[in-house]
């Protein structure tokens, strides 16, 4: 019995096959890109004043406000509550790995000249703060 169907008769089988296999390689193929399109692009995050090691060693009591702000340049934080005190925050995260690198200094002035120093996380050195990449990825 034969039927009206195009793809049913058996001269054309090897056709359908290479019709399947080439329309499951097509769909291989789209959804491949489709998923690499899907892939999460994390940017290098650097938040706040890169304070280090070496320009902590320059900081003095007794320094004035100017000074300070010549050698850290502006606080991230300046409390209006209380105007003697600045905040010094640094924090960094690679994009690349989730590394983080952060530093926390509080400065407390009496008057224009710097009274106390609080150093709540230890910044690094010169040479080990992390920078951001600026390479294509």
């Amino acid at each position: 019995m034969k039927t009206n169907f195009p793809f049913a008769s058996p001269d054309r089988t090897p056709f359908v096959h290479a019709l399947r296999m080439l329309r499951s390689i097509a769909t291989a193929i789209t959804f491949s890109f489709l998923l690499g399109a899907c892939s999460i692009h994390k940017i290098d995050v650097q938040q706040g004043n890169v304070i280090t090691k070496e320009m902590m060693e320059k900081l003095k009591i007794g320094m004035d406000k100017s000074q300070v702000s010549r050698l850290l340049g502006t606080p991230l934080v300046v409390d209006p509550f209380r105007a003697g005190r600045w905040d010094y925050a640094y924090k960094f995260v690679s994009g690349d790995t989730g590394e983080v690198q952060s530093s926390q200094i509080t400065l407390i002035f009496d008057g224009n000249n710097l009274s106390r120093i609080d150093v709540l996380k230890e910044p690094p050195a010169e040479a080990d703060v992390k920078k951001t990449s600026l390479r294509k990825r």
